[in-house]
């Protein structure tokens, strides 16, 4: 791995862990102690602070948060703002911080009278009811033991088998209708899952390390999916009337999608993958969908719907 790479690497892991000893450092970027104090040095003539603690529990620690002059316009600024407060309606565990940012940046430039600017941002959708700060603390450790490619263990409650130990591998953090998940290869199942990040309730770094499958790509791992839900990709046409047919249109739900416009209705096609997604999706349309194909989403539709109407008829 280059030099820069290391350097910054160094650099995030003192950010995330605080005061760190040298031999540890050493370990985790698997170079020399000698190394670790030209990483230091080149650190420093870019103006990234490192002090060195001495001490039974000195080591290196990163000082005061390095900002780069980026040169923002105030309509680059509008634009943070608005982002800023998408994140507070979201109920989003990073907002705090991002707004700090914001603050630092607009502090460096002499701008901090700005709310005329602000305009009113909110969302209509569930938020996150999970204690953000353990949020942080557990994306803290995933992004760590990414970084230094090592395994995390945690112990995970899963809504199908209980609450159980995992040793897993860390590949990426996404969210999906306000909640963080962590996407990780898993040993017990030996392939790739989502984990929810507030379904984590226990977590250790080992001292094994791992590496990231090369034929990973996280936008094949997404791909024609409409939801978290994964699994074997099927071909869905479906009839879809009155105001959903514009509703529907308005959207990329997939890539591949085929909508064909009719008199009174729309005909959608597309590969989707998320078999139970794909059913709620359309049930949420109630009356105003008919499923054509495939077959047994179909049945399985109508199913679900006597379920739910022998449910008020008792």
């Amino acid at each position: 791995m280059s030099s820069i790479s290391n350097c910054l690497r160094m650099a995030i892991i003192l950010k995330i862990r605080g005061i760190t000893k040298i031999e540890v450092l050493a370990k985790e970027l698997n170079v020399s102690t000698r190394q670790i104090q030209t990483y230091k040095k080149q650190l420093d003539e870019a103006g990234i602070w490192i002090n060195s603690k001495p001490g039974k529990y000195g080591g290196y620690e990163l000082i005061g948060n390095p900002l780069i002059n980026l040169n923002l316009s105030e309509k680059d600024l509008i634009i943070l703002d608005t982002i800023n407060e998408q994140l507070k309606h979201d109920n989003n565990i990073y907002q705090s911080e991002f707004s700090n940012i914001i603050n630092i940046v607009r502090s460096s430039i002499n701008q901090l009278n700005h709310d005329k600017n602000i305009m009113e941002y909110f969302t209509l959708q569930p938020k996150c009811n999970s204690d953000n700060n353990k949020q942080k603390r557990t994306c803290e450790a995933i992004i760590y033991s990414y970084i230094t490619k090592k395994k995390l263990e945690i112990k995970y409650h899963s809504l199908s088998s209980g609450l159980s130990k995992r040793i897993v591998h860390p590949y990426a953090i996404t969210s999906y209708k306000g909640d963080f998940y962590m996407v990780a290869f898993c040993e017990k199942r030996q392939k790739v899952l989502d984990f929810k990040i507030c379904r984590i309730e226990e977590y250790n770094t080992l001292e094994e390390n791992y590496s990231i499958d090369e034929n990973f790509s996280s936008e094949n791992y997404i791909k024609n999916c409409i939801g978290i839900y994964k699994g074997n990709e099927i071909k869905v046409i479906l009839e879809i009337r009155n105001d959903f047919r514009y509703i529907i249109k308005e959207k990329i739900w997939v890539d591949n999608q085929k909508i064909t416009d009719f008199d009174d209705y729309i005909l959608f096609e597309a590969n989707m993958r998320g078999y139970n997604e794909i059913k709620s999706w359309i049930l949420s349309m109630g009356s105003n969908v008919k499923v054509i194909e495939p077959e047994n989403l179909k049945m399985d539709i109508i199913e679900d719907l006597k379920l739910s109407l022998a449910s008020y008829s008792k």
